[in-house]
C-alpha cells in the first residue's frame, strides 16, 4: 500500500509539472506540508523518498487533490474473470450457468492438494457441494488444509478489520471493506463495528449476512437416482496467470 501511494503521489507530481497544480491547490493539506500518511502513527518503510516527495510537492504541487481508493468490484471481477479485489474467497465451490448447462467450479488449489492426499474423491465432491463450499466439517481432510482454505464465512473478522487498518494510512479516499456474519446479533455487530472505530477504519461496506451463493442445497433431498450436476472440465490457469481467479474448474 505505501509503494502505491508513493507511485500516486510521484505520478501526480509528474502531471503537475507538465499542466500545473490543481485550481484549488492552496487550499488543500498537502500545499501545507501535510500528506495522508502524516495524520496516522504509521512507521514508514522509505522515509528517504517521503522526504524528496515532500520537497518535490512544495516545488511543483500536485495535479489531484485525492488519489487511491479501492472500490467495489464484483461486476468487473467477474468480467474479467478474477475475484473481488480485497475480498477473501466466499466459498470454494461455484455454481456457473452457460447455455450448454449448468456447472460446478472448484477452487484449483484446493483440488491439487487434495489429489496430493489421495481425497479428491466422489464423496469429497458431495460433501463439498453439500456443504456451499466449506470444507471446515471434513475430518478427512489436515486441518492445516481446512484452516488455508477457509471461506470468508470462516475467517475472523477482526482480520480482515486489521488487514483494512493497515492499508488505511496509504488510502486518502477509502475502501470497500464488506464483512461476514452468518448469524448476525446486536452484540457482534456492536463489537465489530466498535473495533473497527477504533483501528482507524474510515468506512466499511456491505455487512454479509448470508452466503452469496448456496449451490445446490436443494438437491441434497432428491432421489439419489437423479442426474448429477456436470462438471466443467478445463486445465487449470498456471501461478502466474491466475489471481484468485473464479475460473477454478476441477481439472
Amino acid at each position: 500500500s505505501e509503494r502505491i501511494m508513493l507511485a500516486a503521489y510521484e505520478a501526480s507530481c509528474d502531471l503537475a509539472e507538465r499542466s500545473g497544480p490543481l485550481p484549488a491547490w492552496s487550499e488543500t493539506r498537502a500545499a501545507r506540508g501535510v500528506l495522508h500518511p502524516d495524520h496516522y502513527d504509521t512507521e514508514l518503510n522509505w522515509p528517504e523518498r517521503w522526504d524528496a516527495l515532500r520537497a518535490r510537492i512544495a516545488k511543483t504541487g500536485m495535479r489531484n487533490s485525492l488519489l487511491l481508493a479501492i472500490a467495489p468490484t464484483a461486476t468487473i471481477a467477474s468480467i474479467a474473470g478474477v475475484y473481488e479485489c480485497i475480498e477473501p474467497q466466499v466459498s470454494n465451490l461455484f455454481k456457473r450457468e452457460t447455455l450448454s448447462g449448468e456447472f460446478l467450479q472448484v477452487n484449483a488449489y484446493l483440488v491439487d492438494e487434495l489429489k496430493q492426499l489421495g481425497v479428491w474423491d466422489a464423496r469429497t465432491r458431495e460433501a463439498l457441494r453439500e456443504a456451499s463450499g466449506s470444507v471446515q466439517g471434513f475430518a478427512w481432510i489436515p486441518e492445516d488444509v481446512r484452516a488455508l482454505y477457509r471461506t470468508a464465512w470462516e475467517i475472523p473478522q477482526r482480520g480482515l478489520i486489521d488487514m483494512a487498518a493497515a492499508r488505511t494510512p496509504f488510502l486518502d479516499q477509502s475502501q470497500s471493506l464488506n464483512l461476514f456474519l452468518e448469524t448476525p446479533t446486536i452484540g457482534k455487530l456492536s463489537s465489530m463495528y466498535a473495533y473497527a472505530w477504533k483501528q482507524g477504519l474510515k468506512t466499511t461496506y456491505y455487512l454479509r449476512s448470508r452466503p452469496a451463493t448456496r449451490i445446490a442445497r436443494a438437491a441434497s433431498g432428491q432421489a439419489s437416482s437423479a442426474a448429477p450436476i456436470p462438471v466443467q472440465q478445463a486445465q487449470a490457469p498456471d501461478a502466474d496467470a491466475i489471481a484468485c481467479s473464479l475460473e477454478n474448474p476441477e481439472s
